[in-house]
């Protein structure tokens, strides 16, 4: 997420460094220019918009017993939640947004596949689509 722990993965051998999802082109360029050149920047370019920072959010290994932190996130984020007020318990209220479902805990997924020039601009080297390991039934 910044040019002080890229640079120190760097001194401990490092040759690409994944970038956080939530980086905005400018910190990305920012980032390139204080961080040795031979030292690679991946970046995401389509997949989920985390609610928590990328592989720090809790709530998929308190739920579902799997952390995101090595890619095992179960996605809680994206689960159906419906609302229950205190006083009603056992009466569920839905919660709609559009006709895909309920998103109340996920932003939109990124798509930066029409920004691919920019992020070259601003000094990535590779970039990265959620899913090229996981099932079929996943992407």
């Amino acid at each position: 997420m910044n040019a002080e722990a890229a640079n120190l993965f760097a001194q401990l051998g490092a040759e690409r460094i994944v970038l956080s999802r939530e980086l905005s082109l400018a910190r990305i360029a920012c980032l390139r220019e204080r961080l040795d050149s031979r030292v690679e920047l991946e970046a995401f370019v389509h997949g989920a918009m985390c609610m928590a920072h990328s592989g720090r959010c809790m709530m998929s290994d308190y739920l579902a017993g799997r952390g995101g932190n090595r890619g095992a996130c179960a996605q809680p984020c994206r689960w159906s939640y419906t609302l229950e007020e205190e006083k009603r318990p056992g009466e569920h209220f839905p919660i709609e947004e559009d006709g895909r479902g309920t998103f109340i805990m996920n932003a939109k997924d990124m798509n930066m596949l029409a920004h691919l020039d920019a992020l070259r601009a601003a000094g990535v080297d590779s970039i990265k689509i959620e899913g090229r390991n996981k099932k079929a039934f996943y992407v």
